[in-house]
């Protein structure tokens, strides 16, 4: 393969690559791996992942907190501390993202009014540093659909739904709104029709590739500690629902994250 790749979504902070991470990388590079998105998932480990993107020159980060580290006590001080937060760490040069955040009611159905509120001050973040917005939503269809309705109240909010694996109605509507869709190993597991129809459904312009290490390695490889290297299954497999040559996918998933993360374009 001639282009090279991005995988837009990892977690390279994470524990499980705590005594190998060097290693990671170099099979990613092998593998023509040779951008990486770290995503944050709270912001008591931002400094840890941050160090990161000063430590690898093509490791960019992003800051935010995952719905399911949403605390189930909140006020409007917590919303405008979470606010200020972000947007003093969105004033590390390497940070080019806001998230991950969005609606996650697999695990905690029982705080959604607080993951909501959250997730629309990440949305404010990013209408005011203009960076785009990394939604995770799972069991949570229609409230992101709803999201998407009054996003114009957002000014300037772009971004992506990351490891999609929703209905056609979300990815319309995200679509509409001139976000991208991200896909992860779950379009090379058994018995995930509707979503390959997904995959041929959005534009090529539209989409980005993934592999939300250390987690959902895709097959061959499932299982197993996922790794950026394996973003190229990933890539195969919509290369093959695409019916379109592997290095043309590499070639417009790397433009297509160029083109929505901008301060990438400014850093490198």
């Amino acid at each position: 393969m001639k282009n090279s790749i991005v995988d837009s979504h990892c977690h390279l902070d994470f524990d499980v690559y705590r005594n190998d991470l060097n290693e990671v990388i170099k099979r990613a590079r092998l593998n023509n791996v040779k951008y990486f998105l770290t995503i944050s998932v709270d912001l008591e480990n931002f400094k840890k992942i941050n160090s990161l993107t000063k430590k690898y020159e093509n490791i960019w980060c992003t800051t935010g907190v995952h719905p399911n580290n949403v605390p189930e006590n909140i006020n409007s001080n917590s919303t405008e501390n979470l606010v200020e937060k972000l947007i003093i760490n969105c004033k590390e040069k390497k940070v080019i993202g806001i998230g991950e955040t969005g609606l996650d009611f697999y695990r905690k159905s029982n705080n959604k009014i607080n993951q909501i509120q959250y997730f629309e001050s990440h949305a404010l973040v990013s209408s005011k540093t203009k960076l785009p917005l990394i939604i995770h939503t799972r069991d949570a269809d229609n409230e992101t659909i709803n999201f998407f309705k009054k996003i114009k109240k957002f000014k300037n909010v772009s971004g992506l739904l990351h490891c999609f694996s929703s209905t056609i109605s979300v990815a319309r509507i995200a679509l509409d709104n001139e976000f991208y869709i991200s896909f992860s190993g779950i379009v090379t597991f058994q018995n995930v029709e509707d979503l390959l129809q997904i995959v041929k459904y959005v534009p090529l312009d539209r989409i980005l590739i993934e592999t939300d290490s250390p987690y959902l390695a895709p097959h061959p490889n499932r299982g197993k500690r996922n790794e950026p290297a394996n973003v190229k299954f990933i890539l195969e497999k919509i290369a093959n629902v695409k019916k379109i040559d592997s290095d043309k996918i590499a070639e417009v998933t790397t433009n297509n994250f160029f083109n929505l993360f901008r301060k990438v374009k400014n850093d490198h």
